[in-house]
């Protein structure tokens, strides 16, 4: 970035809200990819934190702008002036401080709560734990992983599979038999 439009955020206790995406067009702007619901929720949460690469530290955003294009948001970062900046930023993760967030309301959760959960069954069996949730359009699915296992249990996240969530616990208990998979 040109000018020096962040300052640097040492902090485990990031939630990554989005993603910046390609250029789009020579004046430094880009596509937005917006991971909360509704995407426009994005912008309710400042500071913006940004993360150029894994591992690399939390920069905070010292202003930009955005607006809609089509089904989606474009956004210039202060500082970031031609496309060649901004495709250096493609892919780099938009986080917020977790403070920045209000708790969820009763019986809802964030996903970035359930990483790491013990996900478990009736028959009180240890599944593994939730690596990731995906969306699939009909609903999240949780992709855990069991122990010393190749791949993931793929679990629908409805009412019929998901039968408590206990955040606090970090545990997750599911109507799912391993034979299941």
């Amino acid at each position: 970035m040109s000018s020096s439009p962040t300052s640097r955020t040492d902090t485990d206790t990031v939630v990554i809200v989005g993603k910046l995406g390609r250029p789009y067009g020579v004046r430094g702007w880009q596509v937005l990819h917006s991971f909360t619901e509704p995407a426009e929720n994005l912008f309710s949460y400042a500071p913006w934190l940004v993360q150029s690469a894994a591992g690399q530290p939390w920069n905070e955003v010292k202003g930009y702008e955005s607006r809609p294009h089509k089904e989606a948001y474009v956004a210039q970062l202060n500082g970031v002036l031609d496309r060649e900046e901004a495709q250096r930023l493609t892919g780099a993760l938009i986080g917020v401080p977790r403070a920045a967030i209000p708790p969820p309301e009763d019986d809802e959760f964030f996903w970035h709560d359930l990483i790491g959960c013990a996900v478990i069954n009736n028959q009180d069996e240890q599944l593994g734990v939730v690596q990731e949730l995906m969306e699939t359009g009909a609903h999240a699915v949780l992709c855990i992983r069991p122990e010393n296992a190749k791949r993931d249990v793929l679990v629908p996240f409805t009412q019929e599979y998901v039968l408590s969530v206990e955040t606090e616990n970090q545990r997750v208990r599911v109507n799912w038999s391993p034979d299941w998979s």
